[in-house]
């Protein structure tokens, strides 16, 4: 049986405003109920679950979904697992949002990781291989258990871990259009007291990323305009070499010891070519030029961890210590090349030299014991991160190829940060139906900063306290009600504060502030949730009250050249509400739902602009499985981006359309053939729209691609009933 693209496409469009249907195969999590299938009494045996993307279930402080079984991540990445979670959002740049705010906290199961820390994320979740990945839990409101950091809540990742005995593991293999791959194996041993994992992993990335932007800059006096133009394009191969072990020992029936380390080599060959042109207010171009780069990047990343773990005889009695140490050192160079035909015939060379050195160290612990009818937990954390960065300008001659340093461009910067944190949190049943989970976390930050090149020392120390309520009511008839409140703050990147220019290209310069003071934000949210009879629903209130937000500002520094900055905002707020549900039309056709509405106020009169700016947004995810024959999977799945408030502007809407047929071959074998952005519509289209800079931007994550997955269970155990999907968007 066939499928016509359109109708398909159509079809989901169409289906996406039903009603939404049951869950299942949900991992377990602490306060969950269990979902009803409908099928109490049917006999034993083995189920294949197949169309439920992703499978979720909801607790008193979290939502989880099961992605092991997404269709949509073969030989993909964690960004590819990502982009289709209700709330989130990837962009063209890889960045991550909740809800539209990009302050999220990563976790790797459960524990931050240095891989996650600034401006290496987005290329880290997205050369982090899905196939490893077990599920996701999607925290907007923490308990105070969880560090404060990341005002939309926290994303963690939990891997896969298998604990059945003997030998078992897994190999994988994708190959995609532009020459992307991904070859991955894991094992896993367990015996006795002892088990031992081992993974590794391949992965090649190849981006390319088209940019056009429109400029101009309006004399306040005058009113006369100067106009820039640039079209970009960008290419960009990665390559990850990922070796991973962990190993679990009981010492007693009581006592466990675990160590895991992780070891991640990075190389990249980012290329650019560019064409710049600006014009005057008489309408005479004054430059245009090409400019192109040619670069290598070389990234190291380990990680460690031990952790113990006693378990006394009083039930539910638990203390666990736990110790990390994690380090990045990335070095790049890149040179560019600008090639003038106005003025005619000059040339110039400068290269960059960008080093850092990220060094990671945290130890935390947690004593856990029944305390009046509920738990208690109770824990103190230390971290410390340690940033060296440093950057080496150079200007080269067209004709001797001589370099000579360039200070202007050169820069060293140390940042070191410091958190302590004690904290607490009482769970328990408040009456029939009725629970609550309550904390306080006290956290001490101290903060130093380094400039040397300016002799620019800074330091900063504040304390501040976090409480947190969650309470659930279970009204009954599968109907329950939550209620939570959290403050978080979201503290500078350490390149933010950073304030040496960074040198883009002759019409941009970036750099930090070191003013930059802390967000603080409170966070409420109102969630109804309804289950029963193979049917789920969930609708979420919710409220963030931010002030000191980061907001990228961008303002001319000479008639062409733009420095863009990051400034606090006086006050921001979103109120909204999400939605999500899933479930079956007919036996072969199932549909999945999920979407936000909210109304986003931004204060920047702090910043020199008129009044409060407001925009009502809306984000939206569809999708349906078509399970055409037993070994025969169609899936579609449609992503809508509303409109997006800026200080300066404003995001225009995006859509984007994926597909992808699986066939389960006899015997364990399953292959996946995907195909993303079906309509060739996903870019991200950015304005600015002001007394003085008028500019319009768009940028594309890449073109659309196709890419076959094969996998196959080892060790004996059953294949996967669904192998995911790769939209590498």
């Amino acid at each position: 049986m066939t499928f016509p693209l359109r109708a398909i496409t159509l079809s989901a469009i169409a289906f996406a405003a039903l009603p939404a249907h049951g869950q299942s195969g949900s991992p377990p999590a602490r306060g969950a109920k269990p979902v009803a299938t409908g099928a109490a009494d049917a006999p034993q045996q083995d189920i294949v679950v197949t169309g439920q993307v992703p499978a979720a279930q909801s607790s008193i402080d979290r939502k989880t979904y099961k992605v092991s079984d997404d269709l949509q991540s073969a030989g993909g990445s964690a960004s590819d697992v990502l982009r289709n979670l209700p709330s989130v959002d990837v962009d063209a740049q890889g960045a991550i949002s909740l809800r539209g705010d990009t302050n999220v906290q990563i976790l790797i199961d459960g524990k931050p990781s240095t891989m996650m820390t600034g401006a290496n994320r987005a290329d880290a979740l997205e050369q982090f291989p899905a196939n490893t990945i077990d599920h996701i839990e999607v925290i907007t409101n923490p308990s105070a258990q969880f560090k404060a950091d990341g005002a939309a809540g926290i994303i963690n990742i939990v891997t896969r871990k298998d604990r059945k005995p003997g030998l078992s593991g897994s190999a994988s293999a994708s190959a995609g259009s532009d020459g992307r791959f991904n070859i991955a194996g894991t094992a896993t041993w367990h015996a006795g007291a002892l088990t031992a994992t081992a993974g590794l992993t391949l992965h090649r990335d190849v981006r390319r990323r088209p940019f056009t932007d429109r400029r101009t800059e309006i004399d306040p006096v005058t009113g006369q305009a100067t106009r820039s133009a640039q079209d970009s394009l960008f290419h960009g191969e990665k390559l990850s070499r990922i070796v991973s072990g962990a190993v679990d020992y009981d010492l007693t029936s009581r006592d466990r010891l675990s160590a895991s380390g992780s070891y991640n080599h990075r190389t990249g060959t980012p290329q650019l070519a560019q064409h710049n042109s600006t014009t005057d207010p008489l309408g005479v171009v004054t430059s245009d030029f090409d400019r192109s780069e040619i670069g290598h990047e070389n990234e190291v990343t380990d990680e460690a961890s031990l952790k113990y773990r006693h378990s006394f005889a009083q039930s539910g009695r638990v203390f666990t210590l736990d110790l990390r140490r994690g380090e990045t050192i990335e070095n790049e160079v890149r040179r560019f090349t600008d090639n003038y035909r106005i003025p005619a015939g000059l040339v110039t060379i400068d290269q960059q030299r960008p080093r850092l050195d990220l060094l990671q160290r945290e130890a935390s612990a947690e004593y856990g014991q029944p305390l009046w009818g509920g738990k208690l937990l109770a824990g103190y954390d230390v971290q410390r991160d340690d940033n060296d960065f440093r950057n080496h300008g150079d200007l080269i001659d067209p004709v001797t190829a001589a370099a000579t340093p360039d200070p202007a461009h050169s820069y060293h910067f140390i940042y070191g940060q410091t958190v302590h944190a004690l904290y607490a949190t009482y769970d328990r049943t408040l009456a029939s139906g009725v629970s609550a989970i309550i904390g306080l976390r006290l956290e001490q930050t101290i903060i130093s900063t380094d400039q040397i090149d300016l002799s620019l020392v800074g330091r900063q120390r504040y304390f501040r306290a976090y409480p947190t309520l969650h309470l659930q009511y279970d009204v009954g008839a599968g109907q329950s009600l939550k209620f939570s409140y959290s403050n978080r703050i979201v503290r500078p990147d350490p390149e933010d504060l950073n304030p040496s220019p960074v040198f883009s290209d002759p019409l941009n310069l970036r750099a930090g502030n070191p003013a930059l003071k802390p967000q603080e934000t409170r966070a409420f949210e109102a969630a109804w949730q309804y289950e029963a009879h193979g049917m789920s629903i969930e609708a979420t209130l919710f409220a963030r009250l931010s002030r000191n937000g980061f907001t990228e500002v961008s303002r001319f520094i000479s008639p062409t050249v733009l420095l863009t900055t990051k400034e606090n905002l006086g006050r921001s707020s979103a109120l909204g509400i999400d939605f999500s549900g899933n479930g079956k039309l007919s036996p072969v056709v199932s549909y999945r739902l999920s979407g936000t509405v909210s109304r986003n106020a931004i204060d920047a009169g702090n910043l020199g602009f008129t009044g409060t700016r407001s925009i009502i947004g809306a984000t939206a995810k569809a999708g349906m499985d078509f399970n055409v024959t037993h070994a025969d999977l169609v899936q579609i799945g449609t992503i809508f981006n509303g409109k997006r408030l800026t200080p300066q502007g404003y995001r225009l809407p995006s859509f984007t359309a994926n597909i992808g047929v699986r066939h389960r071959f006899h015997g364990r074998l399953t292959a996946v053939l995907s195909l993303s952005d079906l309509l060739n519509t996903q870019r991200e289209r950015s304005v600015i729209d002001g007394a003085t800079i008028i500019e319009a931007s768009t940028r594309r994550n890449s073109r659309r691609m196709v890419s076959l997955a094969l996998s196959l269970p080892l060790g004996g155990g059953k294949a996967s009933s669904d192998t995911p999907f790769d939209f590498g968007n």
